[in-house]
């Protein structure tokens, strides 16, 4: 962690640079950590491998709210990084880059964006106990699940498509498996979008986990070929985009498979009472949904703001 002088100028703190950068030690051991996780905590600071999305995917830092401002807007904006400094020095003893960085989210309005755990995808595999298996993943992201599924010895199939996301996380695989002393499964990453990938062709997979867009919240890229781009309102969104998804994912999972959806409610949009149903709909029953964490913003901010992954399973 870096810490920041306690006499720190708003301009001094605007140049200084809020990637992330870890060396490859750190990094391979990082990854061995997340190889040897059995257990499973929920703490906010519990998080084996998120070095590597860190390091991998820096344009996490480019996700724009609706408004189109993101985390490096807001870090060139004086008067946000002046209230954030004004902030630190008047409630922290030490001034830390980490707490900076949360501290820009929250006084700029953005989204809580988050990388997912690599472990919590480890887990949920586990939950399966299947020695092996396959885990398909419509929405990769910052790659996080794609880490806890190879780690675990399953192989990942995962689509995105935003060419820099899939650039990114395609460095960050072939990364590990330069530098691990450990076999890679078969791991399979499409830049396309989820709507396209060819259901009707895919075997029968164990696992289907992601996170999906939320709508309009968190805005990647200006790619046409994001789903918000698409759709004008966000329950045309769930309608032709979403409920499709689930449908075409449904399909591809064997009988005693898992459904594992990463959503939370956001702005008046019902996103998690909307995955429920949709799988009810179709035949598949909540059955466990205590994959998850306390956010650390949630101190923050006051309230009660949590990151956790609904599982369904088939109706017998």
């Amino acid at each position: 962690m870096t810490k920041l002088p306690p006499d720190i100028t708003t301009e001094e703190l605007m140049g200084m640079d809020y990637n992330y950068l870890y060396s490859d030690k750190e990094l391979i051991d990082d990854w061995i950590r997340l190889q040897n996780t059995d257990v499973f905590k929920k703490g906010s600071q519990f998080r084996p491998a998120v070095k590597l999305c860190h390091q991998f995917c820096p344009n996490f830092f480019t996700i724009q709210n609706n408004k189109g401002l993101s985390f490096a807007d807001a870090w060139e904006n004086p008067i946000i990084m002046g209230k954030v400094l004004e902030w630190g020095k008047k409630s922290m003893s030490n001034l830390w880059m980490s707490w900076i960085r949360r501290a820009v989210y929250m006084v700029a309005g953005l989204p809580n964006s988050t990388f997912y755990r690599p472990h919590f995808s480890r887990q949920i595999t586990m939950l399966t106990g299947k020695e092996k298996g396959v885990l398909f993943d419509p929405c990769f992201g910052w790659g996080g699940r794609m880490l806890g599924t190879i780690s675990n010895g399953w192989e990942y199939i995962g689509c995105d498509s935003n060419r820099e996301t899939f650039d990114n996380v395609s460095r960050m695989l072939s990364f590990i498996e330069d530098n691990s002393k450990t076999v890679i499964p078969k791991t399979i990453l499409l830049n396309i979008q989820a709507e396209t990938f060819n259901f009707q062709d895919q075997k029968k997979v164990d696992v289907v986990l992601t996170s999906p867009p939320y709508f309009d919240l968190e805005v990647y890229t200006d790619e046409d070929t994001q789903s918000y781009n698409k759709h004008n309102s966000y329950e045309t969104w769930r309608d032709e985009w979403l409920y499709p998804l689930i449908t075409n994912c449904l399909g591809i999972l064997e009988d005693d498979g898992l459904s594992a959806w990463n959503v939370m409610n956001f702005k008046k949009n019902d996103l998690v009472g909307d995955v429920e149903k949709i799988h009810n709909t179709l035949g598949w029953e909540l059955v466990k949904n205590t994959v998850g964490f306390n956010s650390p913003l949630a101190n923050m901010r006051n309230i009660k703001n949590k990151d956790v992954t609904y599982i369904f399973r088939k109706k017998q």
